[in-house]
């Protein structure tokens, strides 16, 4: 599996990019949700071959970018 954390020569190697089933299990939605949002420039991706990949960096920037649940909200509005 591309997402898993590998060691080589005692270094920890966090992949650089998803394909999409390892990207969709990574933020917890489904693979045709993730291809949704590709077709719409939600998610940008890029083709490696046969293969579409979506970098680490691109699936961060988006989880950024979506606005935080209702409990989080309510939780830090408490703590003003």
């Amino acid at each position: 599996m591309a997402s898993e954390v590998k060691r080589r020569r005692g270094m920890v190697l966090m992949p650089l990019a998803y394909r999409v089933e390892d990207a969709a299990a990574a933020i917890g939605i489904s693979r045709s949700t993730l291809f949704e949002y590709i077709k719409h420039g939600r998610i940008p991706s890029r083709k490696i071959g046969g293969s579409t990949v979506i970098r680490h960096c691109d699936l961060e920037a988006f989880l950024d970018g979506t606005p935080f649940s209702a409990a989080t909200k309510e939780a830090q509005s408490s703590i003003s």
